[in-house]
């Protein structure tokens, strides 16, 4: 038997190291439903997609490439931690 997965974010999944020791600065935040964090990723997936573009294809376009990579890992931190709770749901 399967528990149903949770319908929100857990807030379990942390991101953006910093200082000499990789400390993680920032965290996912619990109880954002699902629907809502999943676009929310979406659009900072997207957004990170059309910086990266513009780092690869202008001359000077290396600005846009940390901006790029920040937001590529906060989409992903929002995935990961939605997947977390599908996977604490799910029978193995």
């Amino acid at each position: 038997m399967t528990n149903p997965p949770p319908n929100k974010t857990l807030g379990v999944i942390t991101f953006s190291q910093c200082g000499s020791q990789g400390r993680e600065l920032f965290r996912v935040n619990p109880g954002v439903p699902i629907l809502e964090a999943m676009e929310h990723a979406s659009l900072l997936l997207y957004c990170a997609k059309a910086l990266s573009l513009d780092a690869a294809l202008e001359s000077d376009g290396e600005r846009y490439a940390w901006a790029s990579h920040y937001l590529g890992e906060m989409g992903k931190a929002v995935i990961d931690d939605l997947t977390q709770g599908m996977l604490r749901g799910a029978s193995v």
